[in-house]
C-alpha cells in the first residue's frame, strides 16, 4: 500500500512540474511574440501561436487536476489570447467576386524535398493552373511540365546550382525580377497576368523561416522590397510563397498594416502548410501556415484550397483570384 501511494505521489509530482514548466515557457512565448521588433527570437515564436494556445491548454487541464492554484488560470488565459489572435482564420471574411473567370494559381514550396519530383509533377500538370509557381528548387526540376505539346510555357527558371524560384504558366506571361537586397543574392518575381481587362500582378516570393538573425535579416527585406512594390505600382497584385514568416509576425502584421494588403486565407480556417504530417486526425493542424496568399483590395480569392500530400515538404495552395464586384 506505501509503495503504491509513493508511486502516486511521485506521477502526481512529476505532472505538477511538467505542466508548470511547459504552462509557463508557452505563457512567457505567448507575451514576448508580441514584441518581436525586438528581437528575431520572439518573432520567431509569433509563428506557432496554434502551438503555444494547445500547449498552454493542456498544461492547464493537467495541472488543474493535479493540485490547486492560480498557475492553471495564467495558462488559460494564454489560450484565450493566442485564440484572439488567431481567431481571424475562421471568422475573416472576403468581399464578394463578379464571378467573371480569375486566374488559377498554384505555389508549391519544394524545400528538401528530394525523392518524389514524379507524383509531385503529375499533379501539378493536372492542376489546370494557369501559373504554378514552385519554390526552394534548383532550376531543371520543372522541365516535364514544359516539355514538347505541354499547355505549359517556362516563364522563368531558377539558377541551376542554387535553390530558387521557378515558373510555368499557360502562356509566356512578362515578368520582371526584382532583387531585394544590393547583393542580388535573392529576387522577388513580378509575373504580369491579363485577365477579365486587366493586369494582374503576381508577385512570388520565397525564403527560408527567420530562425537566425541572416535569415531573420533576409526576411525584413523580403518584405521591405514586397512593400515597396505595392506603394509604387497601381492595379491588383497578389504576393504569394512561403516568405518566411506567417502572418502573426511583426513583419507581416507591418507588410499588412502598411500596405493594404488582405491575406486571403482569412475566413478559410487554420490552413496549415508546414510541415505535411501523416498523423491520423491531427496531421492537418501540427503545422503552421507559412505559404501566404496576399491580395489587394481590386481582388478577392474565388476560391481557396491547401493539399493533397503530393510528397513534397509542404502543401501546395491553390487559388483563384478575380476582380471584387464592386472594385
Amino acid at each position: 500500500m506505501t509503495t503504491t501511494t509513493g508511486i502516486g505521489s511521485s506521477i502526481r509530482t512529476t505532472l505538477v512540474v511538467v505542466s508548470l514548466c511547459f504552462g509557463a515557457i508557452a505563457s512567457l512565448a505567448t507575451i514576448v511574440a508580441f514584441v518581436g521588433s525586438t528581437w528575431w527570437g520572439f518573432d520567431l515564436l509569433a509563428n506557432f501561436r496554434w502551438q503555444l494556445a494547445w500547449v498552454a491548454f493542456f498544461a492547464a487541464v493537467v495541472y488543474s487536476l493535479t493540485t490547486q492554484g492560480v498557475a492553471s488560470l495564467v495558462f488559460l488565459a494564454a489560450v484565450v489570447v493566442n485564440g484572439f489572435v488567431i481567431a481571424p482564420a475562421w471568422t475573416g471574411s472576403q468581399p464578394t467576386g463578379t464571378g467573371e473567370d480569375g486566374i488559377r494559381i498554384v505555389s508549391l514550396d519544394m524545400s528538401d524535398t528530394i525523392d518524389s519530383d514524379g507524383a509531385i509533377l503529375r499533379w501539378l500538370f493536372d492542376s489546370e493552373a494557369d501559373l504554378i509557381i514552385v519554390s526552394g528548387i534548383a532550376g531543371g526540376r520543372l522541365t516535364p511540365l514544359v516539355a514538347e505539346g505541354s499547355p505549359y510555357d517556362l516563364i522563368v527558371e531558377a539558377d541551376p546550382d542554387r535553390p530558387g524560384i521557378t515558373i510555368v504558366g499557360r502562356q509566356p506571361y512578362a515578368f520582371e525580377l526584382v532583387p531585394t537586397d544590393a547583393t542580388g543574392n535573392e529576387s522577388l518575381i513580378v509575373v504580369s497576368v491579363p485577365s477579365g481587362g486587366a493586369v494582374t500582378s503576381v508577385i512570388a516570393g520565397w525564403g527560408q523561416i527567420a530562425s537566425d538573425a541572416p535569415r531573420a535579416d533576409a526576411l525584413a527585406s523580403r518584405l521591405a522590397t514586397i512593400g515597396a512594390l505595392v506603394d509604387a505600382r497601381s492595379g491588383p497584385m497578389v504576393v504569394v510563397g512561403n516568405l518566411g514568416a506567417t502572418r502573426h509576425t511583426h513583419g507581416m502584421r507591418s507588410l499588412l498594416g502598411s500596405t493594404g494588403l488582405r491575406d486571403a486565407t482569412e475566413g478559410s480556417g487554420y490552413l496549415s502548410t508546414w510541415p505535411v504530417s501523416g498523423l491520423p486526425i491531427i496531421g492537418g493542424w501540427v503545422g503552421i501556415p507559412i505559404d501566404t496568399v496576399l491580395m489587394t483590395r481590386e481582388l478577392t480569392p474565388f476560391a481557396l484550397d491547401t493539399g493533397p500530400a503530393i510528397g513534397a515538404n509542404h502543401l501546395p495552395v491553390t487559388v483563384v483570384v478575380g476582380a471584387v464586384a464592386d472594385s
